[in-house]
Parts: structure tokens; C-alpha cells; sequence
């Protein structure tokens, strides 16, 4: 994977329902199939990220909102079990925790782009 110049990885963990890695740098969102980029987002198109949490299935989705008003669900596999969803409450809780981290990257990759407020 190339990056570009002062682009620096903030989080490369989660596995996607898909199959492949989300990966958040301080400019562009990467999917990526190995170390291969499939499909990249700039940090500039984004709005935002939050964390949502079905009640029914407890399914934990990211949501990825992008500033022209659409938004990317992601959903992240268990490293414990390679399911989406189910099995116990520590690969949930464990899925969890890994989607609040990449809201966090994501929320503060957007965060520093933005202009600097004048005093």
C-alpha cells in the first residue's frame, strides 16, 4: 500500500463483512484486499462517524457519514469467531470496542482537517 506524502495510518484492524481491511489514515478512508487499495474515500468528503447498535440482533454497525448527505454502513467480523454478529458477549463487546475506535480515528482524521478557527 502506498501512502501519500504526511498521510500516516490512524487505525488498520477492523475486517469487514466483506472480507476486507478498513483501514483510516489523517487523509483518505482504504479498503483494503490484502495490501492492496480496492476503494478509497478522501478524509475531506466526510462528515463524520458514529457508532450504532441494533437492539433485536446486537448487531454494531459504523456509520460513515459523508458530507454530500449519504452514509457508509461497515460492519465489522469477530476476530474470535469470524461472524458478523452472535456468539458470546466478548466477541460482541469486542466488536464493539473496535467500531468506538475507528469513530474515534475517523471523527478526528475530519477534525484536523478542518480550517483552523480565526481568533
Amino acid at each position: 500500500m502506498k501512502l501519500q506524502p504526511g498521510e500516516e495510518i490512524l487505525i488498520k484492524e477492523g475486517r469487514t463483512g466483506w472480507g476486507n481491511i478498513l483501514a483510516v489514515t489523517n487523509k483518505r478512508l482504504l479498503i483494503l484486499d490484502r495490501d492492496k487499495i480496492v476503494g478509497e474515500t478522501p478524509i475531506e468528503n466526510v462528515a463524520g462517524a458514529y457508532a450504532e447498535t441494533h437492539i433485536l440482533t446486537g448487531l454494531t454497525q459504523l456509520k460513515i457519514k459523508l458530507k454530500d448527505g449519504r452514509e457508509m454502513p461497515v460492519i465489522f467480523r469477530s476476530s474470535a469467531n469470524g461472524f458478523l454478529y452472535g456468539g458470546s458477549e466478548s466477541a460482541g463487546a469486542d466488536l464493539l470496542n473496535l467500531t468506538n475506535r475507528y469513530v474515534e480515528a475517523i471523527n478526528r482524521a475530519v477534525s484536523e482537517q478542518l480550517p483552523a478557527k480565526e481568533v
